[in-house]
């Protein structure tokens, strides 16, 4: 699950992945080992210096806590830096039941909009209590090098699910129909929650079901599947999404002139992915959708691409999929489909290892090219 937050009490953007996603509690037969990782990124408006991060947990057995593995077991590292010569030291403390997990450079690094880190804490286990735990991370900046560094925090929510719940692999039967065409959504998901169906502006329950029969689709159709566990503040929801592509679709305008030659559909066009457990920043030159595909190597833990769609810097949605693995038969493919609105950035994090497979192509609805953006 990734998490976002830019606030106005931060100067950094902050983004933090779970592995793996949802999150499970641990039980006796099954303990849940959680790795968090944690990027920072700076920006090119508000540059400053970095001195120090820190991330708190909640330390406990309860609902509201994240883990009660001991603090000087849980292992730190940082990855994806840029500049590369950056120098880092960790140090960890437990007091009044949160544990902090402190990343301090050896020197203040400039953030500026070249800028990114990820911080990683891992090797510790959820605790067997459902619930929702909020980490809290602190950023301690100046302006200037040498100047007294100030605090900003933000936080960030995390639902701790029942150790038997699973929501994956939600796909169409087609990802391409023509205007007129029905087509069957699947997916493979635990009894307990409650399960709503979205698109358009439609909704239908789906608690008793692994599949869905569409309506007549005369449009490229969003779809959104959402788990709903507990009441109150107590309340979990988790998501995934897909979407159907419809060709030749209906459209409606309010005033348009055409003077020339249009076309829509612009050619097909590959660009640089993200190695496996790297993540890279995009810019889409126009309206489009990314469709490929996601395999792992058969019986290893199954590879992860999300895809994070920001327009005007806030987060708009995330699509999660996951690759399937079986040990007894060749890998599959998982369909990947993510459309993509003009002039959003995209973020794609490959959480796959060597030897699984991410292939994917840009189709435009237009000329706009998906590009690379340096961060």
């Amino acid at each position: 699950m990734i998490l976002h937050a830019r606030t106005g009490d931060t100067v950094l953007t902050h983004t933090v992945t779970t592995v793996p996603t949802p999150v499970n509690v641990s039980n006796p037969q099954k303990p849940e080992p959680l790795r968090l990782e944690l990027t920072v990124r700076g920006s090119a408006d508000t540059p400053v210096y970095l001195d120090r991060i820190d991330i708190a947990i909640p330390h406990g057995a309860g609902e509201t806590h994240l883990t009660s593995t001991a603090v000087a077991t849980i292992k730190t590292t940082t990855d994806y830096a840029s500049p590369p010569n950056q120098s880092w030291t960790t140090d960890a403390s437990l007091a009044d039941g949160v544990a902090t997990v402190t990343f301090t450079a050896r020197r203040p690094v400039y953030a500026d909009g070249d800028f990114a880190i990820t911080m990683i804490l891992y090797d510790f286990l959820v605790n067997e209590v459902v619930g929702t735990a909020e980490i809290v991370v602190t950023e301690w900046t100046s302006p200037q090098s040498g100047g007294e560094p100030t605090d900003r925090e933000t936080p960030f929510r995390i639902d701790k699910w029942p150790a038997d719940f699973t929501l994956t692999n939600f796909h169409p039967d087609d990802i391409t129909v023509a205007n007129g065409e029905c087509t069957t959504l699947r997916w493979e998901r635990s009894r307990g929650p409650e399960y709503t169906l979205y698109w358009d502006d439609r909704s239908q329950r789906v608690d008793a079901c692994s599949s869905w029969p569409s309506h007549k689709l005369d449009h490229t159709t969003g779809f959104m599947l959402v788990a709903v566990d507990g009441t109150g503040t107590g309340r979990r929801t988790y998501a995934l999404t897909t979407v159907v592509t419809v060709t030749e679709p209906n459209l409606l305008v309010g005033n348009l002139d055409v003077n020339g030659i249009t076309q829509l559909q612009g050619p097909r066009q590959q660009f640089p992915l993200p190695t496996s457990g790297t993540s890279q920043y995009y810019k889409a030159g126009t309206d489009g959708t990314l469709v490929g595909y996601l395999s792992g190597l058969s019986g290893a833990p199954g590879a992860t691409l999300a895809a994070t769609v920001y327009r005007a810097g806030q987060n708009e949605y995330t699509m999660q999929f996951t690759s399937e693995n079986p040990a007894a038969a060749p890998p599959g493919e998982t369909p990947i489909t993510v459309p993509v609105p003009q002039d959003a950035e995209v973020l794609l994090h490959f959480g796959g290892q060597s030897g699984d497979t991410l292939d994917l192509v840009w189709l435009p609805q237009g000329t706009g090219k998906f590009e690379v953006m340096p961060r």
